[in-house]
């Protein structure tokens, strides 16, 4: 076998709007909408300097089966650019751009003869890949023909291996019902493996995940751009190269041009709200290092006990606690978009132990069960068994031993403690 490269992307989502977020600097707002263009220019540039032997592209090109001008002119420059530089590119539609819904601007005699679209929606095309006139991969895909594919499509892809040649399925799926995303083109990870494909380029899930590394290889790389507060960290592409045995090496590849973060920010130890303040450009310091050169947009969550909760709290009801952040903070290469608020007050839990009333109760009732190993255990478990109805509580509440469920115990106590506190001296 031939070794050779090729780049895997998905998603790109070309000229998508940002949605989630409070007003935006006008400075920014254009940097906005040309992010998702300029990220695929950053794949055409990869490829480009990475001399792959070729590009997929596995769904979702267009972010609406409308399409929109600006995207099939950015779209088709980026084919033509690849052309220019012996690189083909072979792509599917996904559910935002099926191919039987929607409008298209663009001709088939516009795009390269490098460029290749499987717009086959009720088969799967195989496309052969030459190098030097040879065949190095033979590429297998198929589109979405509308938005809401219900098929199992991986089943249409070949049971049997024709060719000796390394094989390449592109596909616009769910694999195992992946929350947070419509379970269109659904199949099982078992589907894909009965398959004669070695690598499994996949679309639709915006997060890189490795379902497989070998026998075959299955792979999402995320989307492109980041869109969203749903979709934090490094965004972009894999970079594929296969060996001369079939062996397999991936490597992420960070394309996005905007970059989302979540910052949580912990103030137990802040006194005041300078020291609230110092913190947070900390944090906002090292996610902006590890962001560079792209635009940061970040929430901060600012939590624990902490002595400065009721300042914290009169500043974020004066609106003040926002601007007073983004002062500080660098324009051009970081945008705070919200601050949240999550602290409650230091209480001096022996002083409400030597009280009365509920909260005193509940102190005591803490000691009791934190006491014994076992009733700390049933507690919790009596606590689980409701919110786990529908699984929407599976993580919060993971199988513990006696350390972990008195541990969470006493950060429910501490935490209520806060509440009742906050809410008696406001």
């Amino acid at each position: 076998m031939t070794p050779f490269c090729f780049i895997h992307a998905a998603d790109l989502h070309l000229d998508t709007p940002f949605v989630g977020l409070g007003k935006i600097d006008g400075m920014l707002q254009q940097r906005l909408r040309d992010a998702s263009l300029e990220a695929f220019d950053n794949l055409i540039r990869a490829a480009v300097e990475r001399h792959v032997d070729f590009v997929v592209l596995t769904g979702d090109i267009y972010d609406g089966a409308e399409r929109g001008a600006r995207a099939q002119a950015r779209f088709i420059a980026g084919l033509r650019e690849l052309d220019r530089n012996g690189i083909a590119c072979l792509f599917i539609h996904g559910n935002h751009d099926p191919i039987g819904e929607g409008w298209s601007a663009l001709r088939p005699e516009d795009f390269p003869s490098s460029a290749v679209l499987i717009k086959q929606c009720d088969e799967v095309r195989a496309v052969p890949v030459r190098r030097d006139g040879q065949v190095v991969a033979m590429v297998h895909g198929i589109s979405f023909r509308t938005r809401k594919e219900t098929r199992n499509l991986s089943r249409l892809f070949p049971a049997e291996r024709g060719e000796e040649q390394f094989h390449i399925g592109l596909l616009h799926c769910n694999v195992g019902g992946q929350a947070g995303h419509d379970n269109y083109a659904p199949c099982t990870l078992e589907d894909l493996c009965n398959r004669a494909i070695d690598y499994w380029a996949l679309g639709h899930i915006h997060k890189r995940m490795e379902l497989k590394h070998g026998g075959p290889v299955v792979l999402y790389p995320g989307n492109v751009q980041g869109r969203s507060f749903d979709e934090c960290g490094p965004k972009g592409a894999t970079l594929v190269r296969v060996g001369a045995e079939g062996h397999v090496e991936l490597e992420p590849l960070a394309l996005d041009v905007v970059r989302f973060a979540v910052l949580s920010v912990e103030v137990s130890k802040c006194r005041s709200l300078d020291e609230v303040l110092a913190s947070c450009d900390a944090e906002s310091g090292r996610a902006m290092a590890e962001a560079q050169p792209r635009l940061l947009l970040a929430r901060i969550t600012l939590h624990g006990q902490s002595p400065a909760h009721r300042d914290l709290l009169l500043a974020e009801a004066q609106e003040q606690l926002l601007p007073a952040l983004r002062d500080r903070l660098p324009d051009g290469s970081f945008w705070l978009d919200r601050v949240i608020v999550d602290t409650v007050p230091v209480v001096d839990r022996a002083e409400v132990a030597r009280s009365t009333g509920f909260e005193a109760a509940l102190v005591k009732l803490t000691d009791k069960v934190t006491a014994s190993d076992q009733e700390a255990i049933q507690l919790l478990d009596k606590v689980r068994a409701p919110l786990l109805t529908g699984r929407r509580f599976e993580k919060l509440l993971p199988e513990l031993g006696p350390e972990g469920a008195r541990a969470m115990i006493q950060a429910a106590e501490a935490r209520l403690l806060g509440l009742l506190e906050t809410e008696s001296g406001l």
